[in-house]
């Protein structure tokens, strides 16, 4: 019976997602769960108050995800497991210390063994972390004020032509009225009677004429109930002071949104591997224990000998491509794992506009398989790195 039900239940969660979103948003009927997409930028964003960015405080999310696992998966540790979390654990460090040992071809493979199992099991927590419902999506109100403030040179130079009027309130009213400042992504939110902000599934979006609106019109009611709404150049902000501005949190001053709070969600969580400070560091750590592991075999003359050789013109070129090398693994680590990541984010951000609810589920799973193997291929580079640092090639 359950069986005979699945179909029918997805076709009808299918049609539903397809006529509510993006897509469905062309007919007179659809776009009932339609938002605007969400804002996306390359670099974190800092969370006020806390002196934080979103991304670091989603990545000591997954260091404390990580750090429980270990605590139970060994507080009763035994010689034949008896919790799953140990289990678990064994199978990963039975797994990597096997590869490692095949990889080296001998036991002083194991040394390797915390450095890039750390690795591992850091970059994958982050990466699931960052596919969790959530993540990307709560977070508190950038007033309108705030965001001008960030592009306040380029809205100037769309009403004035001039760059060198920035930074100044002498203009009593600004208003996003140009192509640069409406691509800042701000919405109307909702309030709820606890003084959440949030914002409501629907298109809510209106075309009006200030100068003939009528707040009593049934336009002007239904367009009040409705959700999510684009402020538009007709949606003029209180900009008449500075402070007033941050204190009244940018409501508009005028027409069918009057009262409402105009601004743009700052995300509290952002995947962590998505910034590429994140992943640059990772990638310092994973070529610093490289290096670190190469001259402690083989001593810091015969391991310096593989960068700066005189013995012949040729050895002398070679050792500079070694060094050119040294500095490209740190590059490419940083950008293969930060591109996956943040193209995994885009997608995600992109079937959510489209196809809500259906559409991002088989992408969820996809991204957390992505997860995976880019932690998996970064700690065997690193593996592979450090063991070929403690091969001797002087003999060759």
């Amino acid at each position: 019976m359950i069986k005979t039900l699945v179909l029918p239940i997805f076709l009808v969660l299918f049609i539903t997602s397809v006529l509510g979103g993006a897509i469905g948003g062309v007919l007179p009927i659809g776009g009932f769960f339609q938002s605007p997409i969400a804002h996306i930028q390359l670099p974190a964003e800092a969370i006020p108050g806390l002196g934080i960015y979103n991304t670091s405080l989603t990545f000591w999310v997954s260091i404390l995800v990580l750090l429980i696992f270990i605590f139970f998966s060994t507080k009763n540790l035994k010689r034949i497991p008896e919790s799953r979390l140990q289990s678990i654990a064994e199978v990963i460090v039975d797994f990597f210390l096997n590869l490692s040992k095949s990889i080296s071809g001998s036991e002083k493979g194991r040394r390797f063994v915390p450095v890039v199992l750390s690795i591992f099991l850091c970059v994958v927590v982050s990466n699931w972390v960052g596919v969790l419902p959530g993540v990307g999506t709560i977070g508190i109100v950038e007033s309108s004020e705030v965001v001008y403030k960030h592009k306040e040179h380029k809205v100037d130079a769309c009403h004035n032509d001039d760059h060198g009027s920035g930074h100044n309130y002498e203009n009593k009213e600004k208003y996003f009225d140009c192509d640069k400042a409406l691509k800042e992504h701000l919405v109307v939110f909702n309030e709820t009677f606890l003084g959440i902000k949030y914002l409501p599934p629907g298109r809510g979006e209106i075309k009006y004429d200030p100068a003939n609106y009528d707040p009593d019109s049934s336009e002007a009611k239904e367009a009040r109930k409705s959700g999510v709404v684009l402020v538009k150049d007709t949606l003029k902000l209180d900009y008449e002071d500075h402070n007033k501005a941050i204190v009244n949190e940018s409501k508009v001053i005028e027409g069918v949104h009057k009262g409402k709070t105009a601004g743009r969600l700052l995300p509290l969580f952002r995947g962590a591997n998505t910034d590429l400070n994140t992943t640059l560091a990772i990638a310092i750590v994973a070529m610093f224990f490289v290096t670190y592991w190469g001259v402690s075999e083989l001593g810091i003359k015969k391991y310096g000998a593989k960068f700066i050789n005189f013995s012949s013109p040729i050895m002398l070129f070679v050792g500079i491509l070694e060094l050119i090398a040294e500095f490209a693994r740190v590059v490419s680590f940083t950008f293969r794992l930060f591109g996956n990541m943040f193209a995994g984010e885009v997608l995600l951000i992109a079937m959510m506009f489209l196809l809500p609810f259906i559409g991002i589920v088989p992408f969820m799973g996809l991204e957390l398989f992505v997860g995976v193997i880019q932690a998996f291929i970064f700690s065997m580079l690193t593996l592979i790195f450090g063991v070929t640092a403690v091969a001797d090639h002087s003999e060759h």
